[in-house]
């Protein structure tokens, strides 16, 4: 559109035969004086106001001819009109365009300087005057022009308002969409997607919602798949267990046991997992964890264990299962003290989360390993003693719980040596505290 308002313009610019610019052409102009010098003087001015109604505006000046501007363009547009009008005097005066390609999108130079082309032939008659036509619409014209100027800027301020409204109105649902696909981790009771719109984006968000139940359905027997088999091989185990009692050889016995020992917790990191990435944990409550965490600390030194803890803070509410906080500190733990000696837990608030750190002295990992922590079944380690990091199953527990308690985990070195595994819980609201539960193992 704007390239054909370009073009229209250009066009609309471009020299008539015998004329330039915004001026009549020759044959026009010659007929113009030739008539307001057969009328009487005193009817000349209504004669040129007969004129005075179009793209350039007449008017009958009375004085000698003004010099001609002193311009190359000026003595062409001279020249065209003296070949035009043989005899008769002419001059041309205002502001000319100075590059060609502005004359052919500019009808009307120096229109906006106030000082418009123009030309001036002299009449004849007892004193001296001149016929002026300026390369400048009439102010009837003019009026008109701004009326429709002001139309159309108003019209294109209408139709800009309804563009915006309705691109709203259409992005709107997309970007509820893009955020509730980004949020949606697979748990049952996650909410719909509002049905509304238009009929393809109605159809869109059923199909969401469609899809997001067959997905929860799907993790939901996956994990009721897990159970089943982790019970009945629970089953096995014992069985296999009370018949290695029979072994004879004591050392064969132990390895036996401790081998059985491996598959159940094996058995029991797996069906963790399922739970905890399906959400199937009890249902949250509000909790303090810096008393948490001050519970833990006391666990783990009274078994012997070099476990520190220190706090910004003297309380620090959330809303979270208690289960699944206990198990993250514990899961970090356990990983920390199967690599280093001492194991440092902090707390801080940042922003509207709780952050907590996990530090240790040990060796740490490779940087380029680091992006692996937290996958099912990807240990650093490639041996498969539970003694020395398990089946790779910690770690993912650990992510897959702080996650659905709605935080966020990263793991990283210390710049001062060791390990660090850093994981941040949104700030809860602070309720009554009853006495502590009691840890279980």
């Amino acid at each position: 559109m704007q390239f054909a308002v370009f073009a229209l313009a250009s066009l609309s610019g471009r020299p008539q035969q015998g004329g330039s610019l915004g001026l009549p052409d020759g044959i026009q102009i010659r007929a113009m004086v030739e008539l307001i010098e057969a009328a009487p003087p005193a009817r000349r001015a209504a004669t040129v106001a007969a004129f005075d109604g179009a793209l350039y505006h007449a008017a009958v000046d009375d004085g000698p001819l003004p010099p001609t501007v002193e311009s190359v363009q000026g003595m062409d547009i001279g020249r065209i009109y003296s070949l035009a009008m043989p005899g008769r005097r002419l001059s041309v005066t205002g502001q000319v365009a100075r590059l060609p390609a502005i004359t052919l999108i500019n009808p009307w130079p120096g229109w906006w300087s106030g000082d418009p082309l123009a030309l001036h032939i002299a009449l004849a008659g007892d004193r001296p005057s001149m016929l002026t036509i300026e390369s400048q619409p009439s102010e009837p014209v003019r009026t008109l022009l701004r009326q429709r100027a002001a139309l159309l800027g108003f019209g294109g301020l209408v139709a800009l308002v309804a563009l915006a409204l309705a691109v709203r109105a259409t992005t709107q649902p997309l970007a509820r969409l893009a955020r509730d696909i980004r949020t949606f981790r697979g748990e049952p009771d996650s909410p719909d997607l509002a049905v509304s719109g238009s009929r393809e984006l109605r159809d869109l968000a059923e199909a969401y919602n469609e899809m997001k139940g067959r997905i929860a359905e799907l993790m939901a027997e996956r994990t009721r798949v897990l159970a089943a088999i982790a019970h009945d091989m629970r089953t096995y185990i014992t069985r296999v267990r009370l018949r290695s009692e029979f072994i004879d050889d004591r050392g064969q016995r132990a390895r036996a046991a401790r081998d059985l020992d491996e598959m159940a917790a094996l058995l029991d990191d797996t069906l963790l997992l399922a739970r905890a990435e399906a959400n199937a944990a009890e249902i949250s409550r509000a909790i303090d964890l810096a008393g948490e965490l001050r519970r833990v600390t006391e666990i783990h030194c009274e078994i012997g264990r070099r476990v520190s803890f220190s706090a910004a803070v003297d309380a620090a509410p959330i809303v979270a299962t208690p289960v699944a906080v206990r198990r993250i500190l514990d899961n970090l733990i356990d990983n920390a003290l199967r690599h280093a000696d001492s194991v440092m837990l902090s707390l801080r608030k940042e922003g509207e989360r709780w952050r907590v750190d996990v530090e240790d002295d040990g060796p740490g990992v490779a940087p380029d390993q680091i992006s692996q922590l937290g996958q099912p079944f990807r240990r650093l380690d490639p041996s498969r003693d539970r003694t020395t990091g398990g089946a790779g199953l910690g770690l993912a527990i650990v992510r897959a719980l702080v996650t659905g308690q709605g935080g966020e985990i990263v793991f990283a070195n210390r710049a001062t040596g060791g390990f660090v595994a850093s994981f941040w819980l949104p700030i809860g609201a602070a309720e009554e505290q009853g006495p502590a539960p009691a840890v279980s193992d």
